[in-house]
């Protein structure tokens, strides 16, 4: 089955810019699912473009990115790209969520599909940046604060290896949480500076 894309295939960086700086979720809790088929097709720049808007806050594009990653991963079931951002897009609805109950109830459909992502894709920068991101919105009580510190440095080891410059926006948000989560476990604060360099260079 044809792969929507990974960092390492596809020139856009937007894939990569809309995963960072995911607004905060609520609640988090593991249980839910899916039910409801998507009768439309979506192509990925669609879905992503709705996804986009969601993260600004419009809450009509966050319900319409809902829709287009749930067509995308019927479409292409393997695909995890398109499972994180179905992953992320459910954050989102449970940030829009008017209810304590509708909050944890996306937030935990959310952290499904974040899960599966990483289990499909273990090694893949965009799926790990995208979990990084919404999972460090979550508060502490509901146990993520060790899988975000994780996650974070997996990134930086594959920054660190791929030396690729269009890695290092995505990064500076990365080592920032860093430098305040796990202080001891590098020196972030000079990798957060080394990233801001590269990105006003460019």
């Amino acid at each position: 089955m044809k792969r929507l894309g990974t960092f390492s295939t596809l020139p856009r960086i937007a894939l990569i810019a809309v995963a960072v700086g995911v607004v905060p979720v609520a609640f988090a809790l593991v249980s839910g699912g899916d039910s409801v088929a998507s009768t439309t097709q979506y192509t990925i720049e669609e879905a992503i473009a709705f996804h986009d808007a969601a993260k600004e806050g419009d809450s009509d594009a966050t319900a319409k990115a809902v829709e287009a990653f749930k067509s995308l991963t019927q479409a292409h079931e393997t695909d995890p790209l398109a499972v994180v951002y179905l992953g992320s897009s459910y954050a989102m609805t449970a940030r829009d969520a008017g209810s304590v109950t509708d909050k944890i109830r996306f937030t935990n459909r959310g952290l499904r599909y974040l899960d599966q992502a990483v289990t499909m894709a273990p090694d893949d920068f965009v799926v790990r940046l995208v979990r990084a991101n919404v999972i460090s919105n979550l508060p502490a009580m509901f146990g993520r604060d060790e899988m975000v510190v994780d996650d974070m440095i997996w990134l930086d080891r594959a920054y660190t290896a791929a030396h690729n410059p269009r890695m290092a926006a995505p990064m500076a948000r990365i080592y920032s949480e860093l430098n305040a989560r796990a202080p001891e476990r590098g020196d972030w604060q000079a990798k957060l500076s080394a990233v801001k360099s590269i990105v006003a260079g460019n």
